[in-house]
């Protein structure tokens, strides 16, 4: 790819982040005809406010040493039906010895949350017989299921959900079912919390472990089914005890100043990098403002991901804020680098590639390490969804920065030496040894 088509990507790159990323993207977008939705950053509970939800675990059938048991595996299904994807800053914590307590940021539709949450999701399946209509229990049920997900099936023309039974026992008892109905004539139902839901049909034998289920459905129906099977069904009943409205837990203010104290850094770090690095400070001030702009509409277009939604709080913000230091971290190696082989006697191209490819395994080693530990802290924090919302914006914001050193610096960089202006070694900030003499 030549050079002046990737200047030509970066450009229009920048300019359709920077359209996006504004408060108002929306007015922009409907002057080019595009009518979409407003697109906006969602918040978390400490800055918006938003619903808490009180549950009362039903454990008067459970033996009291399970009930400890019981009530975490509550907190983890209901975690999972809450917060589908797990980055949507919703906390779900135990609320004395058998109340759970959920805490929804920004909800506007609580009922849907009540029930999408206390909904038993039971999945059975039955045969039928096709002449009296008995239906038999099989054994076979929604803790067999190892995942669900909704699809459209083009042969059916209609939304489905794809099932994907456990391997071993589960998938060798199912194949053994569907085969012996396939040879009976006997029909397949599935039962969702004791409702029919898909069928009762025909079927062959499935001895992979895919099922597809099929019926009136349409693709949000169909999502929301396939989310309910793949969080399990509730393992104890549960009542709505409480229901209020919750206020943010950070003043307006507060976040103004959070958000003033990031542009007043990020201010003093573009002037330290325009004074001590010049030319090449400039350019990674404005690879850094694609940078903000691009990991903004990153944020905006999760809301477009129902569950997997980018949250942000707080600690979403410092994570964010990290990361743009730990940008600039990558410029500065590389340009250090270039100072040093200038010093040397190689040519502005020499020395520009050279800076690039040899801090390249620097930058690439300090933010492997660094998306590593953002992966632990989001595996290992799903009863403190907080610290998930600032393991996914850092992690996040370390591979934007990673683009933009490497590839939108190093593009303008290159566009810069090929220059007659952009080879004068003191707009880099480098004294050679014929200028100290």
């Amino acid at each position: 790819m030549s050079l002046r088509l990737k200047f030509g990507l970066i450009l229009l790159l920048a300019v359709v982040t920077a359209a996006i990323a504004i408060p108002r993207e929306d007015v922009i977008l409907q002057t080019l005809g595009l009518k979409k939705a407003r697109l906006s950053v969602k918040q978390g509970l400490d800055l918006q406010g938003g619903a808490q939800l009180v549950f009362q675990a039903d454990l008067s059938k459970t033996p009291s040493g399970q009930r400890q048991q019981a009530l975490d595996s509550l907190i983890t299904v209901i975690q999972k039906r809450a917060d589908f994807g797990g980055t949507s800053e919703i906390v779900v914590q135990r609320q004395g010895s058998d109340r759970v307590s959920v805490s929804l940021p920004g909800v506007k539709d609580v009922n849907d949350a009540i029930e999408r949450i206390g909904k038993t999701a039971n999945l059975e399946f039955v045969t039928v017989d096709p002449q009296t209509g008995a239906q038999t229990p099989t054994g076979i049920d929604g803790k067999d299921v190892d995942s669900a997900t909704a699809d459209y099936d083009p042969q059916r023309s209609q939304p489905v959900v794809r099932l994907k039974l456990k391997s071993g026992d589960a998938t060798k008892r199912f194949g053994e079912l569907t085969t012996k109905l396939s040879q009976s004539g006997a029909l397949l139902l599935t039962l969702l919390d004791g409702q029919p839901t898909f069928g009762p049909a025909r079927t062959e034998p499935i001895n992979d472990g895919n099922a597809i289920l099929s019926g009136n459905l349409d693709i949000k129906g169909a999502k929301k089914i396939a989310e309910e099977i793949t969080a399990g069904a509730l393992p104890v009943p549960i009542t709505l005890v409480e229901q209020r409205t919750v206020g943010p837990t950070l003043g307006k203010e507060s976040v103004q100043h959070s958000l003033l104290a990031g542009i007043i850094g990020l201010g003093v770090v573009a002037i330290f990098m325009v004074t001590y690095y010049r030319l090449a400070g400039v350019l990674a001030v404005l690879a850094l403002g694609i940078y903000t702009t691009l990991t903004i509409v990153l944020y905006k277009l999760s809301a477009l991901l129902p569950g997997y939604t980018i949250v942000l709080t707080l600690a979403g913000i410092a994570g964010f804020i990290l990361s743009i230091g730990m940008a600039v971290d990558a410029n500065i190696l590389i340009f250090e680098r270039m100072k040093e082989e200038l010093r040397a006697g190689k040519s502005f191209v020499a020395a520009t590639e050279a800076a690039f490819d040899r801090a390249w395994t620097s930058i690439r080693d300090s933010n492997v390490s660094t998306l590593i530990t953002c992966a632990i802290l989001f595996m290992t924090s799903s009863s403190t969804p907080i610290i998930r919302g600032f393991a996914v914006t850092l992690g996040l914001g370390v591979l934007v920065s990673m683009f933009t050193a490497v590839v939108v610096t190093r593009t303008l960089l290159r566009l810069a030496i090929r220059q007659p202006w952009g080879r004068h070694p003191r707009w880099y900030g480098v004294r050679l040894p014929e200028d100290q003499a």
